[in-house]
C-alpha cells in the first residue's frame, strides 16, 4: 500500500509540473498572440487538470487506507 501511495504521489507531482510548464508556456504565447496554439495548450491544461484531480483523489484514498490500518 505504502509503494501504491508513493507512485501516486510521484505521478500527480509530475502531472502538476507538466501543468506549471504549459501555464508558463500559455503566458510566453500569450505575448506573441499565436491563437492556435493557445487553443491546443489550454485544452491540454484542461485534460491534465482533471488528471491531476483524480491522481489527488488516488493519492488521499490511499492516505485514508493507512491511517485507518495503523489506528486499528
Amino acid at each position: 500500500m505504502i509503494q501504491r501511495l508513493l507512485t501516486a504521489k510521484d505521478a500527480l507531482t509530475s502531472t502538476i509540473q507538466k501543468i506549471l510548464d504549459l501555464n508558463r508556456q500559455l503566458k510566453s504565447i500569450r505575448k506573441t498572440t499565436q491563437e492556435t496554439q493557445d487553443i491546443a495548450i489550454k485544452q491540454e491544461l484542461k485534460l491534465l487538470n482533471k488528471v491531476a484531480d483524480h491522481q489527488a483523489k488516488i493519492v488521499q484514498l490511499y492516505e485514508f487506507k493507512l491511517r485507518r490500518t495503523g489506528n486499528s
